[in-house]
């Protein structure tokens, strides 16, 4: 049976608590969240062997997680990912959002969901944090109410629900950005790591990260991962895509599945024996 525990970690400079929960299973393996950015900070799973290690990138203070570049395990919002030249149209209506990528908004704006911290609480065998976002705030339009429920089951399952609530139409896309390494934190990088993607194709970008609005097939790229691959073997590619990413900095598009919750990616490390499924 999962406990959960929850622990005062810290206060923001105006006073406000910040909380850091553990979940823990049967077996001892456990999920650490902490309630700046609704962020996952640690997941504590064994290898082959048995061997418990955090295999999630985090920060040991809370006031690390405010305002950092990567967004560490933390849940991005109102809108996750670029919105071109900080401007959108809904309903006949533009938009304007402040820019703090380049020419572009990111993941909500230099005071997004990310960097808050939410309210937060135990719940029916979970955690819930929730955070309440004012019309107008960032330039987005309602007022709108986010939850992010997580639960821990005894086979190490990790689900994250989101669910919002807006008083007027407004645009939303949640996320949580947390970077695995399956062989733990500090054992090495994740080139020979092997990923497989059920996506037969993606999404270019322009030199901004902005997709282009074309949908490629992966067959003959580096994208290719419909079989599992090796991350490494081609991170060097002179494809022209990878040489804007820097990397992989994209989107699949997942293969059809119906309307039902199916697998999207499965993420292995043979050393440790350790892998994840993406659902």
């Amino acid at each position: 049976m999962t406990t959960i525990k929850r622990k005062l970690w810290g206060r923001t400079p105006e006073g406000k608590a910040i909380f850091k929960y553990t979940m823990t299973n049967g077996s001892g393996a456990s999920v650490v969240l902490g309630s700046v950015g609704a962020a996952i900070v640690g997941v504590n799973v064994p290898d082959k062997d048995g061997k418990l290690d955090d295999v999630v990138l985090g920060y040991g203070k809370a006031e690390r997680y405010f305002s950092d570049g990567p967004f560490l395990g933390k849940c991005p919002g109102r809108f996750a990912n670029r919105i071109a030249k900080g401007k959108f149209t809904l309903d006949g209506k533009e938009y304007t959002l402040p820019i703090n990528n380049g020419p572009n908004h990111l993941h909500g704006g230099p005071e997004g969901f990310a960097d808050q911290v939410w309210d937060s609480r135990k719940h029916k065998g979970g955690v819930e944090f929730k955070y309440v976002s004012a019309d107008g705030e960032m330039g987005y339009p309602g007022k709108l109410v986010v939850v992010a429920r997580y639960e821990w089951s005894e086979e190490n399952e990790l689900r994250l629900t989101f669910s919002a609530k807006s008083d007027r139409r407004t645009v939303i896309n949640l996320t949580n950005h947390a970077y695995f390494n399956l062989k733990g934190i500090g054992n090495g990088d994740i080139n020979d790591h092997t990923l497989q993607i059920f996506g037969s194709k993606y999404t270019p970008v322009n030199a901004g990260m902005i997709p282009t609005g074309e949908i490629l097939d992966v067959k003959g790229t580096p994208f290719d991962f419909l079989e599992p691959h090796v991350i490494g073997e081609r991170l060097g590619s002179d494809h022209p895509q990878m040489v804007l990413g820097r990397g992989y900095d994209h989107n699949w598009v997942l293969d059809s599945t119906n309307g039902t919750l199916a697998k999207a990616a499965v993420l292995t490390d043979s050393k440790s024996g350790r892998y994840v499924e993406t659902w």
